[in-house]
Formats: structure tokens, sequence, C-alpha cells
């Protein structure tokens, strides 16, 4: 709950921004603040950065008194209490800027108050040396018992009891990851271990940036998410598709109904070509959406770099009110020096990420590549290290089918929630965005609904079904579908059991159904079955009872129709004879006839049987 706001103003007493204070706080944490303008929405970008207190401050320096400076607002309000004037800086132990100096000249004495701990520490150095480069006394002392001067306060204790610090304090820009024992203090411990009893940590549901549907949650907010896919099935597209929905608030979830800022990191593509068209093509709000690079002093801009650039990237988190990184591809920011093959370089590099994608709550996407090898076990395929897939709390692989062109999105992993998802299926279709330069052509990611095929049915299918198998299924699922009976549609299971009596298998079927001109969809609402349909006139044609219309598109024309009686004599046997030694199967209403091996009594394929043989090649030999 909310237990206090703190109000940083302008000269005049004019509110610039609010900081409120939460305890206990979010995710387990003792306490927690959060950033907003006057009228409470959230986010301070773009508004001026003063100490807490100004008008006081300021008047305070003007006749030559004594300031304090200590680490947070709540120490600032107790010292006044106490009869001494205060201030810090918004944000908190690291944020202080050289900027903030010049509200102090003039003072005849500024004291820094340090924590009693390493971030409190490293502070105080840094604006004690802040202070001396602006040519201002300045003094360290920290609290005689506590961490922090309101403990100190709280005991009974005064101004005078603080304690001179001694040493002298080092301050580090370095992340913790980064530091060595060369960088403590003489004396001073560089690792510690720090126990929390698990009654003190609040339990939290998940918070989903991506949930269709309630319980159907797709991408956490606050974790690391994997887009993986082989090139060209539209990762990249979906980054694009997300980025747009978040910037417009329509993205179901957490952010639903509030539009939000995104950070998009991108390497691999031009923005102004390719990135800048496709969101517009994807409906985007371009004001929300923030190109992100680095800015070195020897390089000038480069790409961000992991871990290296996390603090920057999370005070432009916290700075902007951003909803969203996203980083084309993760690889690619990984800092020089870093294996993306090794589990341990990719840790190191991927776990300040994580931690900071928990603390801020932003949904992080990370788009990746998968490897050459063959396999159907999606995030195995992620290439580099293990880590990857390890690290990320959520994966989503998509893949395109070659040969019915069906692009289909699964999730591989969900580790904060389900994993019998559907997959969904999707089309990249072209998009005409107009420009001062002409008209860029870009793609643009289309949801089409739930798929009966998942990546994994893609994958194990990447080697093909050979032109004689996949002719075979088309031929049986048009028979199948054409039975007056049925009116052009049947129940996929009951379809598919009938096609693997027949020695067709369930994917065969699946890849045959573009060719034959048909589609599946649901029949109802959740937990309805699917169901295999003629598309467009050819299913109005079958459920008037009549044959596909001649000339159509993917038409099967043929005399008589594909329904007459298995006596029809214009179809001749495989041989070319009739010959009644090639026995027949499935005499059923679909009217469809397959031919026997005269030595095992299975099925022969078309190939074997138009070519007028009789037994399999294997039993052939063995006979």
């Amino acid at each position: 709950m909310q237990v206090a706001e703190y109000r940083y103003t302008d000269e005049q007493g004019e509110v610039l921004c609010l900081v409120r204070r939460f305890e206990p706080g979010f995710r387990g944490e003792k306490k927690t603040f959060r950033q907003c303008r006057p009228d409470g929405a959230a986010g301070v970008a773009g508004v001026r950065r003063v100490l807490y207190r100004l008008p006081e401050v300021l008047a305070e320096a003007k006749a030559g008194g004594t300031i304090l400076v200590v680490e947070g607002e709540k120490d600032v309000d107790n010292l006044f209490k106490a009869g001494a004037l205060a201030t810090c800086n918004i944000g908190g132990a690291g944020k202080w800027r050289d900027e903030y100096s010049a509200y102090l000249l003039g003072a005849s004495n500024v004291v820094v108050v340090a924590d009693r701990d390493k971030p409190g520490r490293n502070h105080a150095a840094q604006v004690a040396r802040s202070l001396t480069r602006s040519g201002i006394p300045v003094r360290v002392v920290e609290p005689a018992v506590g961490k922090d001067v309101s403990d100190h306060l709280a005991a009974g204790l005064g101004f005078a009891d603080l304690l001179p610090v001694q040493e002298p304090m080092r301050p580090s820009t370095e992340s913790p990851a980064e530091r060595t024992s060369a960088d403590a203090a003489p004396g001073e411990p560089t690792r510690r271990l720090r126990l929390t009893p698990a009654s003190s940590i609040a339990p939290e549901p998940v918070i989903w940036a991506w949930e269709p549907d309630t319980g159907e949650g797709r991408i956490p907010a606050g974790a690391l998410t994997l887009a993986a896919g082989r090139e060209g099935t539209g990762k990249s597209s979906f980054g694009i598709w997300l980025a747009a929905q978040l910037s417009r608030g329509t993205l179901p979830g957490t952010f639903f109904g509030r539009p939000r800022n995104v950070l998009y990191a991108a390497v691999e593509d031009s923005w102004s070509r390719t990135l800048v068209p496709r969101l517009i093509a994807a409906g985007a709000d371009l004001q929300r959406v923030f190109r992100v690079d680095a800015e070195d002093i020897m390089h000038g801009e480069t790409m961000i770099s992991l871990p290296h650039d996390v603090r920057l990237i999370e005070e432009a988190i916290a700075e902007h009110d951003v909803a969203a990184l996203i980083v084309d591809p993760l690889m690619s920011t990984l800092g020089s020096g870093t294996d993306a093959h090794r589990t341990q370089d990719v840790r190191q590099a991927l776990e300040p990420l994580v931690r900071m994608a928990e603390r801020t709550t932003a949904l992080t996407l990370g788009i990746a590549h998968f490897n050459k090898a063959s396999g159907t076990d999606a995030s195995q395929l992620i290439s580099g290290s293990g880590a990857f897939k390890d690290l990320a709390r959520a994966i989503i692989a998509f893949a395109r089918d070659p040969e019915s062109e069906e692009q289909v999105m699964t999730q591989t992993k969900n580790s904060l929630g389900r994993l019998d998802l559907a997959s969904l299926g999707y089309r990249i279709e072209g998009a005409d965005v107009e420009t001062l330069k002409g008209t860029a052509n870009v793609g643009r990611l289309v949801f089409t609904g739930p798929s009966e095929r998942s990546v994994e049915d893609t994958l194990s299918s990447a080697g093909g079904v050979d032109a004689a198998d996949r002719d075979e299924a088309v031929e049986w699922l048009t028979h199948y579908l054409s039975d007056p009976s049925r009116g052009g549609e049947a129940p996929a299971n009951e379809l598919i059991k009938a096609g693997e009596r027949d020695g067709l298998s369930k994917d065969a079927l699946k890849r045959a159904k573009k060719r034959a001109r048909v589609e599946s969809s649901k029949t109802g609402g959740a937990g309805a079955g699917w169901v295999w349909r003629f598309i467009g006139q050819d299913a109005e044609s079958y459920r008037a009872g009549g044959n596909r219309a001649k000339g159509a598109k993917g038409a099967h024309t043929r005399e008589p129709a594909p329904f007459a009686p298995l006596q029809d004599d214009s179809r001749p046997s495989p041989s070319g004879t009739d010959d009644p030694s090639l026995r027949l199967v499935n005499e059923s209403a679909v009217g469809w006839r397959k031919p026997l091996c005269e030595v095992c009594g299975e099925p022969l394929d078309l190939t074997h049987a138009k070519a007028g043989e009789r037994t399999h090649p294997c039993c052939g030999a063995a006979a």
C-alpha cells in the first residue's frame, strides 16, 4: 500500500513530479518507489530534475547555512522534523547529477550522510566528489546506529552524534557483476550471503503482458521471452506486431487500454527502409516506439551491449514509462569477449537483463534463430548455448511449411503458465506504405486463428512427403469429403482415423489440405472439435450434392463424378486390366479403391500400382 508521497517542486514551489512510496513493496520487496507526473500519470520522461525541497535548499544556501544531503526523501523529512535542513535527489543511490551541485553553491557547509551499506557509501562518495568539483566545502558522516539517518534519529541520537567517515570512499560505476576484489576498500569483504525467509516474501500472481484469453497467458511481464524460428518465418514481424499493439494499448493483458512506450533494438534491418514502414503497416503509434542505440565516447553510436548497458536500459525504462524491450536478434547484443556457445558466458551476459526485467516488470522479448540441425524440439534448435532457453521463461516458436505454405506459431515453453495452449496460424501479407520517396512494400503479420498443426508437426515433416504419397493423400481426401452423406465436410478426428486405416499418416493428410482445396476450423467455443471442409464454392457445391465446379481454381474434374459406384468402368485398374488378383479395399460409400499386395496383403501405393506391380518391392524379392 502507498504510505507516502513526496513532491519535487521548482524554485517557485510548482510541482514538477511525485515520488510515491509503497510498503510492503511489489514482488516481495520491502519497499517500492514509483515516479509519476503531477496528474498521477506514470513516468517522468522530459520532466526537469531538481533536488527535493528545492525552495528551502536555495534559501539556506543563499543565507550561507548548513545543508545535509541524504539518500532518500524519508530521511530528508525526518531531519526536517528534527530541525535540520536536508535534501536528496530523485531515484536514490547512484542517481546524483553534477547539475544538482549548483543548487548548493553559497552554503557554508554541506554534510553528506551515507547509508551504512555499500550502495549508500558509494552514493555518498559520488555526491562528495561532485560537490568538491564545484568548490563546495563538504564532509561525509554516517549514522552511529542503524542503516540510515532515520534509524539514527529513532534511536534518540542527534546531529552531533553522526560519525565522521575516516576512510576514503570510492564510488563504483560498474554493475555488481563487473566489480572485482580490487574495487573494494581495504578490508572490505567483496562477497557476502544474504538470507531472506520465505515468510517475508509476499506471493503474487503472474502478470501477463499478452493474455489473449483468461488463463491463457503467453508472454509474461517482467521476464525474458524468446521468439525463435528459422529465417523467413516471421519472428521479426511478430516483434513489430507486438510493439504496435503495445503502443496503441490493444494487446490483451496487463497493458490493455493503456498505450505504452516500447524500446526496440534492431541490428539486421534498416530503420528507414524496413522497420519504420513495417511499424506503419502494423498500425503502431510511432511516437511511442523508440530506436535504442548506445553512444560510446570512443566509438560513437553503437548497438547496446549486454550486460554493460543494463543499468542504462533500466533507467530509460523508468524515465520513459516503457512497457517493453524488444531485441532483434538477442545474440547480437552480447558484449565483446562473450562466447554465445558457452553456458557460463551467456548466463553472465543475460542474468542481469533477466533481473532487470523482473524489477521493472517490462516485457522483454529477444528474437532468436534456429541452428541448422534437424529435429522437432524447437527450444533445442535455438542457436548458441542452452542458457538462452534456460533463462527464458517463455519461448514462442515459428515455422513455415515450404510445400503447403502454412505458417504456425507454437508455445514451446511457458514456465509461468500453461503449455497446452493452441498453436496459432498466421500469414505475412503484403502492405504498401507511402513515403516521401515513393511506395515501400513490406510484410505485415496477421493471425488467422487456432491451428491444428504445431511447429513440431512442421519441423517433423521438413523432409517432405514424396510426390506419390502426396498425390495419394490428395486423392483420398478429395474422395472422402466428396461422399454425398458428408456434404463436403467431416470431423477431423474421424477423417484422420479413416485415413490412417487406409495407410495414410496424419501429417500426409494435413499437408494435402491445400492441394485438395480443404480448410479446417473449430465448430464452436472452447473444447469444440475441428472440422475439415472444402473451401468456398467447392463447399457450397458439395452441400448442394453436386460436383466441384469445372474450371475452378484447384478443382479436380473427373468423369464420372468422384463419388461414382465402385463398379465404374471408366476408372481402370492400376495395371490397365481387370485382373481380379488386384483385390480392392475400403469399399465404402467413399468410392475410393486401393489394391493390395499379393504377398503381404497390405495396400500398395499408387506409384507401384499404376505401374502394374502386384507386390511391394521387398515382398516380391522375398517371394
